[in-house]
């Protein structure tokens, strides 16, 4: 009924209409206090959900405690302003924004009209002059006056995490520490159940998924980086992005932010978040904004299903090792072969390794059958002799482990024969050498040459031989040790002599699978690792130093 006839009617005002019924002296009252009588009694339209006396008195806090602000806060939330909303116009679900500003969450359905989960509506449409009263049984709070979970109780999107809260005993926890809660609506859990049934969780994984949605303190959305990571009450990180929109973990937006309340926050997500140990190699992979150049190139060369259903080992560039690494080299010149052996030669297949079970040197092979060479020390782990371990040990539930590392990892075929050289811990004396007798940008060139290489433990045998040569000398040694064309293993012929870049002969001799390179003196070498191919050449590994004519 319009407004203008029921003041025709003589109609009494909300506030009259109140004070005819007998049952609110206390929200009377504290409308006078809050100097909202006048506003109440001639203006409007309203809606006002009305608490009555009991509903006051099983409050619990004295009104007298409050200020006229807290008060009319408190007041003006029983209130919608300018609508008369009867209970056969409200929805099964539906959120109204009271006269304080704050929402009002109400459901209808046959048990009757509730407002903020647990307000009962038990004497609807009670008509006035400017406005409908509803009378509830309970007083309504705003969220100032609450903690996080009864934040969450009032809100009707999220019954399932509620109810998760409470069958995990977690109420009180929640309740009572300063939490910034991430918090999944109903389709957000119907969505994962859909999935993954909610049985065949334990209570602990129930139990850490519900941890992993919290971050102790109060992180207001305008707080954010465009770009951060923020560890979970879990002890487990959580990916968060700015851009327009609040997303975490790549794939979860935040749809209702700043909910605060005495103990936190709430910002209310629209997908589940999951800890890694309910997650793939490749979810774990894709939650991290590091990861994006890395989770593209897996999911373009087909190998997200390998990654993600195997026992795995990854070494995990950064977007800004990639990007490094496509400073200098074209990506779009890159065939998908040479794509795919560039990813699995991040990978070792069939088998976990974490950072605690590192040797300080050790060779394990690749998902590309090429050789990685690990180093682990106090220093922490380096792979391949540039590239570093940042962040070690990220598990998932499928077997597998992250280990993030800060420059891309390149096959010998991308490399020239100095940087394959760089990457063998064994040959670090020969790299020293070459570059202290500045001839790593000779082997830089175009080529080809075939190198046999002493490792390190070759030139300690004769370290006291080398401190006695002269500079020239030593530089006779080294270039005593390449060859000027590129001679792979099974080009060799069972005996044949060539001429090195320093002018003088080696012999190589092939005899039952083994290599031997006799020197100017009569010494013997053997070859330990053959052919290992790069852009300008070749390395053999050999097991002593070749020693010129000196």
């Amino acid at each position: 009924m319009p407004r203008d006839i029921k003041v025709a009617l003589e109609i009494p005002s909300l506030v009259e209409v109140a004070e005819e019924a007998g049952n609110f002296e206390t929200l009377l009252s504290l409308v006078e206090e809050a100097g909202l009588t006048t506003t109440l009694q001639f203006l409007g339209p309203y809606t006002a959900f009305a608490p009555t006396d009991e509903a006051f008195a099983n409050l619990g806090v004295d009104a007298g405690s409050l200020s006229t602000e807290e008060l009319t806060f408190i007041l003006t939330y029983h209130v919608i302003a300018d609508a008369e909303i009867a209970s056969g116009d409200l929805q099964a679900q539906q959120t109204v924004a009271s006269a304080a500003g704050e929402d009002l969450y109400i459901t209808a359905g046959e048990e009757g009209v509730f407002v903020n989960g647990n307000s009962e509506v038990i004497s609807p449409d009670v008509d006035a002059a400017n406005g409908i009263i509803h009378v509830v049984d309970n007083v309504l709070l705003p969220n100032a006056f609450l903690n996080n979970v009864q934040v969450a109780q009032k809100n009707y999107n999220f019954t399932t995490l509620v109810d998760l809260i409470v069958d995990a005993d977690l109420v009180e926890t929640v309740a009572t520490t300063e939490l910034t809660v991430f918090a999944p609506t109903n389709d957000a859990f119907e969505a994962l159940f859909a999935e993954v049934d909610p049985t065949s969780l334990s209570a602990q994984q129930i139990e850490d998924i519900l941890f992993y949605h919290t971050v102790m303190g109060t992180i207001l959305s305008g707080d954010l980086q465009t770009q951060q990571t923020v560890e979970s009450t879990l002890g487990e990180d959580l990916y968060i992005t700015v851009n327009g929109e609040v997303g975490v973990n790549g794939n979860s937006t935040v749809v209702a932010a700043d909910i605060q309340s005495t103990s936190g926050v709430i910002h209310a997500v629209d997908n589940v978040l999951l800890p890694n140990e309910l997650l793939n190699t490749v979810e774990v992979a894709q939650k991290n904004y590091n990861f994006t150049t890395l989770v593209s190139l897996i999911s373009d060369a087909g190998l997200a299903d390998a990654v993600a259903s195997n026992e795995i080992t990854v070494f995990a560039p950064t977007n800004d090792a990639f990007d490094a690494l496509f400073e200098t080299v074209d990506a779009s010149s890159l065939t998908g072969d040479q794509i795919e052996d560039i990813l699995l030669y991040h990978t070792i297949l069939g088998a976990q390794v974490p950072s605690t079970a590192l040797a300080p040197e050790q060779t394990v092979e690749s998902g590309s059958g090429e050789s990685l060479y690990i180093t682990a020390d106090n220093g922490g782990v380096v792979v391949n002799g540039s590239s570093n371990v940042i962040t070690a040990d990220i598990t998932s539930g499928s077997d597998g482990t992250i280990h993030v590392i800060d420059s891309v990892l390149l096959p010998n075929a991308f490399q020239d024969i100095t940087a394959i050289a760089q990457k063998n811990y064994d040959l670090s004396t020969l790299v020293g050498l070459l570059v202290d007798f500045e001839l790593v940008e000779t082997l830089q060139g175009d080529g080809p040459f075939t190198v046999f290489a002493p490792t390190n433990a070759a030139f300690e045998a004769i370290e006291s031989v080398v401190a006695g040569l002269t500079e020239e000398q030593i530089v006779d040694v080294l270039t005593y040790h390449v060859l000027a064309a590129n001679v792979e293993s099974g080009d060799l012929q069972p005996t044949q002599t060539v001429e090195m870049l320093n002018e003088q002969e080696i012999t190589i001799t092939v005899s039952g699978g083994i290599v031997t390179i006799e020197d100017a003196n009569g010494d013997t070498p053997e070859v330990i690792v053959a052919d290992l191919i790069g852009t300008n050449g070749v390395i053999h590994i050999i097991d002593a130093v070749l020693v010129p004519a000196l």
